[in-house]
């Protein structure tokens, strides 16, 4: 989200979550250094702009920035001399050391606008050991009015030395209701059904932002493409159809990722859960697979939550041999005798 889209009136969730980060802010006894952990798309691009907006700001409205004196301006154009964003660099897998030391250097200077510095780490976790170390020695002994600012997915691990020195705090997501409102409001249109508004939701662990990007007509028809052709070959007992829609996809991460909440749906569906299960909009596909008997249910969903963990976790490997041993292995479940 652009820096300049600051306001979060868009985004009324995040209020209580400024409200509270920034409380110690008011009262002069801000910790220096904060992790904030999220749910990927819940609005923490716009928190944490907000937030160091604010710490920069020269006149401060108690606990909003001003968005008139000339830090705010130059903030606005992101073009803040002493606001520092570290963030994976394209094609690495992580954060090195030596994007640390630099800024490390530039905050013992004097800031350029007489204030404060603001260094913003997003995705921490993916730091380096050496990375992590360079770092936690500033962390330590920090440079007067210099803030560090830690943003990391919520399964993100940071070392115990880096956490132990930050203060926490975790970004809620709103309830399920409350997002399916703010999602009618943002699409302006009658497109989808609160079934739907409610799968886009809880496919995206509630986080708002997600689910309206899954909500993208191109996006929404990938994936109702998708369930069609898995019930098909579900009623065939044939997955191994579905290889040439795996194998080599952007979004096969997306794509295992339904595919397991499909299988604990249908668990869910046979535990007389209804009301927690996820794909709200695609009840015969998850009968379909409610009717495979919960042995058969655990042993796919095992097999694809594996599968997913594999790709996600490990880099390098043979995408095409995992996925065709997937599917296989699904074809070996399927045709075992129910019992």
């Amino acid at each position: 989200m652009p820096i300049h889209n600051l306001t979060m009136n868009t985004q009324p969730w995040l209020d209580e979550a400024y409200q509270i980060i920034t409380k110690p802010l008011i009262q002069n006894r801000a910790h220096h250094a904060l992790i904030i952990k999220y749910i990927t798309g819940s609005g923490e691009n716009s928190l944490i702009n907000r937030l160091a907006m604010r710490l920069l700001c020269l006149h401060p409205l108690d606990n909003q920035p001003c968005g008139h004196c000339h830090s705010c301006q130059i903030f606005l154009a992101e073009n803040h001399p002493d606001f520092y964003i570290i963030d994976l660099e394209k094609g690495k897998s992580a954060i090195s050391v030596n994007q640390i030391r630099p800024i490390i250097a530039k905050i013992y200077e004097r800031s350029q606008q007489g204030g404060r510095k603001v260094i913003w780490i997003k995705t921490a976790s993916l730091m380096t050991e050496a990375a992590a170390n360079a770092l936690l020695k500033t962390l330590e002994e920090p440079p007067l009015e210099s803030y560090f600012i830690l943003s990391d997915q919520q399964n993100g691990q940071l070392l115990p030395t880096i956490r132990s020195r930050c203060q926490y705090y975790f970004l809620k997501v709103p309830e399920l209701d409350n997002s399916v409102i703010w999602l009618k409001q943002q699409l302006k249109s009658n497109t989808y059904n609160d079934n739907e508004l409610a799968s886009a939701i809880l496919l995206n662990e509630n986080a708002p932002l997600a689910a309206l990007a899954l909500l993208n007509p191109e996006q929404w028809s990938v994936r109702q493409q998708f369930y069609t052709h898995l019930y098909s070959h579900l009623m065939d007992n044939d997955l191994w159809q579905l290889r040439d829609k795996l194998i080599n996809q952007d979004n096969l991460f997306s794509l295992l990722h339904w595919v397991k909440t499909l299988f604990a749906d249908a668990l869910k569906a046979r535990l007389k859960s209804g009301r927690f299960i996820i794909n709200r909009d695609q009840v015969p596909l998850v009968r379909l697979i409610a009717s495979f008997g919960n042995d058969r249910i655990m042993q796919l969903y095992r097999l694809w939550d594996n599968t997913y963990q594999q790709l996600v976790t490990m880099s390098g490997l043979n995408q095409e041999l995992i996925i065709s041993n997937l599917l296989a292995q699904s074809e070996i479940i399927l045709n075992q005798q129910a019992f």
